[in-house]
């Protein structure tokens, strides 16, 4: 009886020990500790709900603000110069409200991003001080992707998901997410999700690193095979094409360094299509007439009755209207150009566009131009010692999953589109803090 009450104290020793020493710490510690797992949280189960989406940034930007107030002069915020991009993305929003054919409708699509998108850059680059807290968010991506793939297989066999009882949609996996678009979310987390290769091989041989790596991520390659998302597997496969490009390729020469990446990644995307349903329009025919043409077509007819500054944010339904035109194949009802870019140039005009490129691709210029150098040094430190650092490793595939939320773009959702925004963002975030604070160390 006297061992079991000694082990169980030592047991609530050991439980409460890291609670004392976060209770004695300094409030800057306490509130970025709070603030880093609400966060962690927030992108591990980011699929479960809108309910869920909608809660965690607040609570995190709560934390934020604490942090902010004990900490400001150690932020990644303080310290980042490239502030003024940010303020283009704000102009482009003001200009998508204020010139908007319905301004009062365009600040309500506008606003509802502010709490689930706009917010998280800025909690999700205070996360990222050290290789501890990138590997831990890599992680979350990590796991995120094994229980959602894992709830597509589910659906695959029962008919309905295991978290909120969606069935397919016209027999194609939807995950928890509700439609067939989740084959997006689970290739855009994916990517950064890929850093778990190097997580492992800083403990394990390549032949077992390479077994737990797929064991982990194969049910989300299910989900996005099931999904059949063109998009999707368009962003897996520009993924995969862009390390090769970015990696050091050691003695290959310029062709071939283009070569393999193009050849790796037509193979990914050949694989995914393999196993995609027939039903999901991937073929010759389905892409020949497909809807998008129609509503790509739609958009650049609103953009070029209001060229300037727009018809207005949310307003693509409204304008098109307007002119008398309607889409061939789509319901009447559709809200977006199902294209990022268009989506942006319809509703912002000239001005707005220009401003919301320079905020998008400002960042991928700025991180490339930041984490390339890095990048190559600790590959080259690499070949010699797996166990070396693998900090800029795991950065530069937020990187790669935000320049590939760009091309998903192409064919993908609106701007606004909340949940597709959020995860832009983080990933935004992520990077960010990823570069400053990893440049500032010794």
């Amino acid at each position: 009886m006297t061992d079991s009450l000694t082990c169980l104290q030592k047991a609530a020793t050991s439980l409460c020990r890291p609670l004392i020493a976060l209770r004695e710490a300094e409030p800057g510690e306490r509130w970025f500790y709070c603030l880093f797992w609400s966060f962690w949280i927030h992108l591990a189960f980011f699929p479960v709900s809108y309910t869920f989406r909608d809660i965690m940034p607040v609570i995190s930007f709560i934390f934020l603000v604490l942090y902010y107030r004990h900490n400001w002069s150690g932020s990644v915020l303080a310290r980042l110069r490239v502030r003024p991009l940010f303020y283009c993305l704000w102009l482009m929003i003001l200009v998508g409200i204020v010139c908007s054919i319905n301004p009062f409708a365009s600040l309500l699509h506008a606003g509802t991003a502010l709490n689930k998108g706009f917010i998280l850059p800025f909690i999700a680059m205070e996360c990222v001080r050290e290789g501890k807290d990138l590997r831990r968010l890599a992680l979350a991506c990590v796991f995120a992707v094994f229980w959602q793939g894992l709830d597509g297989v589910w659906q695959a066999v029962t008919g309905h998901d295991f978290v909120m009882g969606y069935p397919l949609n016209a027999q194609r996996l939807t995950g928890s997410l509700g439609d067939y678009f989740a084959g997006n979310y689970i290739a855009l987390t994916m990517i950064p999700a890929f850093g778990l290769w190097f997580i492992l091989r800083q403990k394990f041989s390549p032949l077992f690193s390479a077994f737990l790596w797929f064991a982990v991520l194969w049910p989300g390659f299910f989900l996005l095979a099931g999904a059949a998302t063109r998009a999707g597997m368009l962003s897996v496969a520009a993924a995969t094409g862009l390390w090769y490009i970015l990696r050091p390729c050691g003695g290959l020469k310029p062709l071939w360094k283009f070569a393999l990446p193009a050849s790796v990644a037509v193979f990914a995307l050949g694989c995914l299509i393999f196993f995609t349903p027939r039903t999901s329009g991937i073929s010759v025919d389905g892409v020949i007439q497909d809807g998008r043409w129609s509503l790509w077509d739609l958009g650049w007819r609103v953009f070029t009755g209001h060229p300037w500054f727009g018809a207005g944010a949310g307003q693509y339904n409204a304008a098109f209207r307007a002119l008398g035109l309607t889409p061939s194949s789509d319901p009447i009802t559709i809200t977006h150009p199902h294209n990022l870019y268009l989506d942006i140039l319809y509703a912002h005009g000239i001005v707005g566009f220009c401003l919301g490129m320079t905020f998008l691709l400002g960042f991928v210029w700025w991180g490339y131009k930041h984490i390339r150098p890095h990048l190559d040094a600790e590959c080259s430190a690499a070949e010699n010692n797996p166990q070396n650092s693998i900090y800029w490793r795991l950065a530069v595939w937020f990187w790669i999953g935000f320049v590939c939320w760009l091309v998903n773009g192409i064919f993908g959702h609106d701007f606004y589109r909340i949940w597709y925004l959020a995860l832009a963002m983080c990933h935004l975030g992520i990077m960010t803090g990823a570069i400053v604070n990893g440049e500032n160390k010794p």
